[in-house]
C-alpha cells in the first residue's frame, strides 16, 4: 500500500507540477514546493541507498529510512491530490514542515551514523546476534 500511495504521489506531484509551470505561481509557493521536492527525493535517497553493505538489506538505519517513507508517501498523495485536483497549494506549507520533520531524524541518523567508528556488527544487542556468539 506504502508503494502504491509513494507512486500516486509521484504521479499526482508531477501533474501538479506542470500545472503550476503552466500558470506561473506566486515566489511563496515556488519555494515551498522546491522544498517540497527535495525533502522527498532526500527522504527518498535514504531510503534507497546501502548504508551497510555488511548487513541484510533493512537492518539498521536502513530500517528507519523505509519506515519514514510511511508517512512521506501518504503526505506526498494527499497533498499532491488537493494540489493537482483543486490548483490550491493550502496542504503545500504543512506538508513540507511535517515532511521536514522526518527529514531532521534521517539528517541526525545519518550525523550518527558518520560519527560511530565502532565495529560492532548492525544489530548485533538488538537483533540478538549476541546470543550466537555466547553459544
Amino acid at each position: 500500500m506504502v508503494i502504491l500511495m509513494e507512486a500516486l504521489g509521484v504521479a499526482l506531484t508531477a501533474g501538479w507540477l506542470h500545472h503550476l509551470l503552466q500558470n506561473s505561481p506566486g515566489l511563496f509557493t515556488k519555494i515551498l514546493f522546491g522544498l517540497y521536492l527535495f525533502e522527498y527525493l532526500f527522504l527518498r535517497l535514504c531510503a534507497t541507498v546501502r548504508w551497510h553493505k555488511q548487513a541484510r538489506r533493512y537492518e539498521g538505519i536502513e530500517l528507519q529510512f523505509k519506515k519514514g517513507m510511511i508517512p512521506a508517501s501518504y503526505l506526498m498523495a494527499l497533498t499532491s491530490g488537493v494540489g493537482f485536483f483543486t490548483g490550491s497549494s493550502f496542504l503545500l506549507g504543512p506538508a513540507v514542515i511535517l515532511i521536514g520533520v522526518v527529514a531532521h531524524v534521517n539528517v541526525i541518523l545519518l550525523y550518527l551514523h558518520f560519527k560511530d567508528k565502532n565495529p560492532t556488527p548492525i544489530n548485533y544487542f538488538s537483533g540478538n546476534k549476541f546470543l550466537n556468539a555466547l553459544r
